[in-house]
């Protein structure tokens, strides 16, 4: 169910991507060849003009250390944690 946590919280998601992004030393088209995907549309998320998709946020996770619970919700840390086998 759709509530405030969502308000306060997701108009922030393009600022922490962007703050991911720099700390990795990355350019949007860097970011967009990691997840298979175009440049314009990162911008306009980071620019808080869209939303990612469910798809956009599944490639994150597969192909980023970017911690997605940090990215939608600011919960943990920016980084994936290592596990013990990588």
């Amino acid at each position: 169910m759709p509530g405030k946590r969502n308000a306060n919280i997701l108009p922030k998601l393009g600022e922490r991507l962007k703050k991911w992004r720099k700390s990795e030393g990355l350019r949007l088209a860097d970011v967009s060849k990691m997840i298979k995907g175009t440049s314009g549309p990162l911008s306009e998320i980071e620019n808080n003009k869209s939303y990612p998709t469910v798809e956009t946020i599944a490639m994150f996770h597969k192909r980023t250390n970017l911690n997605i619970m940090w990215l939608l919700f600011n919960e943990g840390d920016m980084l994936k944690k290592k596990s013990k086998g990588k």
